[in-house]
C-alpha cells in the first residue's frame, strides 16, 4: 500500500533560494503561493538554515528571506528526523542536510518540491515535485 501523502508540503531551500532571485519557474512559484496562502509550507530548520546563509544575500535579500520563511511551518530536526535521515543518509549515501530535509518530508507525510531532484530521487518512498 503506497503512503498517505497529505495535502502539505515541505519545500527544499534550493526551490526557495530560486525564488528569492527570480529565477523559479511558474507553476512552482503557484504551488509555494498556494501552499503558502493555506498554510501548507513546511520547511526543515535545515532549509531555514540554508536559505539564511545563502552568501549571495543583501541586507534587503535576507529581510526578504526571513519573511518569506517566518511564513513557512517550521518543523524541527527532533530525534525521530533525525533517526530517519541516519537510515536516509546510511541507505543512499546522501548529504546529511538533505538526507534530514528528505526526512523532514517523510516524516510529515508530505511531498518535497525541489529544483534537486536527482539527489533525492535515491529516496524510497519520498514523494517529489520537481520545479
Amino acid at each position: 500500500m503506497a503512503p498517505t501523502i497529505s495535502k502539505a508540503r515541505a519545500f527544499d531551500s534550493s526551490v526557495l533560494i530560486l525564488f528569492l532571485n527570480d529565477a523559479l519557474p511558474e507553476p512552482s512559484v503557484a504551488l509555494l503561493a498556494e501552499s503558502m496562502q493555506a498554510g501548507q509550507a513546511l520547511i526543515s530548520a535545515i532549509v531555514r538554515a540554508e536559505v539564511l546563509a545563502w552568501p549571495g544575500h543583501t541586507a534587503v535579500s535576507l529581510a526578504s528571506a526571513t519573511s518569506l520563511l517566518d511564513v513557512c511551518k517550521l518543523v524541527p530536526v527532533d530525534g525521530p528526523v533525525a533517526d530517519e535521515a541516519a537510515r536516509i543518509r546510511r541507505e543512499t549515501g546522501l548529504k546529511l542536510p538533505d538526507a534530514l530535509i528528505a526526512a523532514t518530508a517523510l516524516r510529515e507525510s508530505s511531498a518535497l518540491v525541489t529544483a534537486n531532484g536527482k539527489d533525492f530521487r535515491r529516496v524510497p518512498g519520498l514523494v517529489l515535485v520537481e520545479a
